[in-house]
């Protein structure tokens, strides 16, 4: 009957002591594991912090620094000469990034 039960336990594995002690260690702690709450459960995950982290620098770094730089390449392809197409385009991406960036703040101020 007991290799009814434990399939995968054979009658001479759990005739040693040891062994048994082993499976009743086990099994007492998987079932002492079984009824811890689910971390998605919690309020705060893990990983909040640290992409809170990196939503405040691409906003306040990294964002204004892309901005800058396609105004400036804007700017120099313009003086150059010859590239009024492409400075346009990046003037243009510039000007979506100041907007998209416009667009953040606001959310960030209205909804914390």
């Amino acid at each position: 009957m007991t290799s009814a039960i434990f399939a995968s336990v054979s009658d001479e594995t759990m005739a040693t002591a040891t062994a048994r002690e082993r499976f009743v260690i086990l099994a007492a702690a998987t079932a002492m594991s079984l009824p811890a709450p689910c971390q998605a459960a919690t309020a705060a995950l893990p990983w909040d912090q640290t992409l809170i982290v990196l939503q405040d620098m691409l906003i306040n770094i990294v964002a204004p620094a892309a901005i800058a730089l396609a105004f400036s390449g804007a700017v120099i392809l313009y003086a150059l000469g010859g590239h009024d197409k492409e400075a346009g385009r990046l003037a243009g991406s510039g000007i979506g990034g100041c907007i998209a960036l416009a667009i953040v703040y606001l959310l960030n101020y209205v909804l914390p």
